[in-house]
C-alpha cells in the first residue's frame, strides 16, 4: 500500500516532466505572408495643422505704404506748388516736414501772412511729419514681425480594409495558417 501511494505522485511527476520536455521541443516558427500588409494610413477625414513664419505682415505693410504714400504725396504736392522756400523742404521724406516747420517765417507784420493761416499750416506740417514717420515705422515693423502662416492638410486614404490568410510554418515540420488584416 505504501508503494501505491508513492507511485501515484511519482507517475504524475514523470508525466509532467515528459510533457514539458516535449512542449519545449516544439518551437513555433511563423513565416510572414508572401505579401506584406501596407502601413496603416490616417483615417479618412483626419487633418493636420502646421504653423510657420511667412513673409512680411501684409496688413502692416499695406497700411504702412498707404499711410506713408498719402502723407508724403500731400507734402510733395505742397512743395511743388508753394512759392515759400521752407515748403520746398517737403520733397525730403520723413525729415522734410520738421525742417519746413523750423524754417517757417513769422506771421503778421511786414510779410502779411495771417497768424491763423500760419498756425493751421504748422499743425498740418506736424500731422504730415507724424504720418510719414508712422507709415515708415509700419513698413519696417512688417518685416520685423512676419505673419504666421497656418496650413491645414487633410488626409484622404485610398486604402480599403483588407484581410489576408497565408500558410505558415509552425515548429519542425508543422504547418498552419496566418491571418493579417488592415483597417
Amino acid at each position: 500500500m505504501k508503494l501505491s501511494m508513492l507511485s501515484a505522485p511519482l507517475l504524475a511527476l514523470a508525466l509532467a516532466s515528459a510533457w514539458t520536455t516535449s512542449a519545449r521541443a516544439q518551437e513555433v516558427v511563423v513565416t510572414p505572408p508572401p505579401e506584406a500588409a501596407p502601413a496603416p494610413a490616417p483615417a479618412q477625414g483626419m487633418s493636420e495643422t502646421v504653423s510657420g513664419k511667412g513673409g512680411p505682415s501684409r496688413m502692416l505693410l499695406t497700411s504702412g505704404l498707404v499711410t506713408f504714400g498719402l502723407t508724403y504725396g500731400a507734402g510733395v504736392i505742397v512743395a511743388g506748388t508753394s512759392s515759400l522756400d521752407a515748403d520746398h523742404r517737403l520733397f525730403v521724406p520723413i525729415v522734410g516736414p520738421w525742417t519746413s516747420l523750423a524754417d517757417r517765417p513769422d506771421c503778421g507784420g511786414a510779410t502779411g501772412r495771417s497768424c491763423d493761416t500760419e498756425t493751421a499750416n504748422k499743425v498740418l506740417l506736424i500731422a504730415d511729419g507724424i504720418g510719414q514717420a508712422l507709415g515708415a515705422f509700419m513698413v519696417i515693423d512688417a518685416f520685423l514681425n512676419p505673419e504666421t502662416v497656418t496650413i491645414t492638410r487633410s488626409h484622404v486614404s485610398n486604402l480599403k480594409p483588407a484581410f489576408h490568410i497565408a500558410p505558415a510554418s509552425i515548429g519542425v515540420g508543422g504547418y498552419g495558417m496566418l491571418a493579417a488584416a488592415t483597417f
